[in-house]
């Protein structure tokens, strides 16, 4: 799979309904999403630490943020994409709560929140976290696909990660020291990779899949397609 870091980005504002169209219109497989919480616990699609509202000095976290304020925003909830979503079910998706979220929400509130959103949808969704205890909820929830980010390349050899066996283990491209992925009953993904020669050489040495943030210029390599088969 190509995956879409948060869309499209070359074209349109990241985490948006319509930076994840422009990605579908240039052929992604997949899109990845980062979800973090509005003051009233609704989930939106928004990927900085802070935002800073109109006529206000100081920016704030998302979770000490109404959704009153959020809805004057070009921002999008869960709840848009998924409706989006349900109408090109041929996507694949990678929703990702980040550690500062599961801390903010608390880990348990924030994974039932999203898993139990995902379930009429939940052969497309992945949800992505660093934490093998919160996949593991995501799981005994109804969500059939977990994704675990790695820092390196050895963690994928402790008890807990060959004990969750994730479908997917995303790492990024600097993190990587050693020449060939381990194999496992996973798939690996890289990120971020964006460029084609980048892409080629990363499928020699085991990825499965990329993630990038400059998907028209892959989206443009036959060489990338012919390996990746997008």
């Amino acid at each position: 799979m190509l995956i879409a870091h948060r869309g499209d980005t070359s074209r349109q504002p990241e985490n948006t309904i319509a930076a994840f169209e422009d990605a579908h219109s240039l052929g992604a497989c997949a899109i990845q999403a980062q979800v973090q919480f509005s003051a009233e616990g609704t989930p939106w699609c928004f990927a900085p630490p802070n935002l800073r509202l109109p006529g206000t000095r100081r920016a704030k976290p998302l979770h000490r943020i109404s959704d009153r304020d959020l809805r004057q925003l070009p921002l999008n909830t869960l709840a848009q994409l998924l409706d989006w979503a349900g109408r090109h079910r041929h996507l694949d998706w990678f929703i990702e709560l980040q550690d500062k979220t599961l801390q903010s929400v608390g880990t348990e509130q924030a994974v039932e929140a999203v898993a139990r959103r995902l379930l009429h949808q939940r052969d497309s969704f992945a949800v992505m976290t660093r934490d093998c205890r919160s996949l593991r909820l995501a799981r005994s929830i109804g969500c059939h696909q977990v994704a675990l980010k790695l820092d390196s390349v050895a963690k994928c050899l402790t008890i807990d990660v060959l004990t969750l066996a994730p479908d997917y283990l995303l790492i990024r491209d600097r993190n990587v020291d050693c020449d060939e992925l381990p194999p496992g009953p996973w798939q690996w993904v890289v990120y971020e990779v964006n460029s084609a020669e980048e892409a080629i050489a990363w499928r020699a040495r085991g990825a499965h899949h990329i993630l990038t943030g400059n998907l028209p210029l892959l989206m443009r390599s036959r060489e990338a397609s012919d390996v990746y088969g997008f």
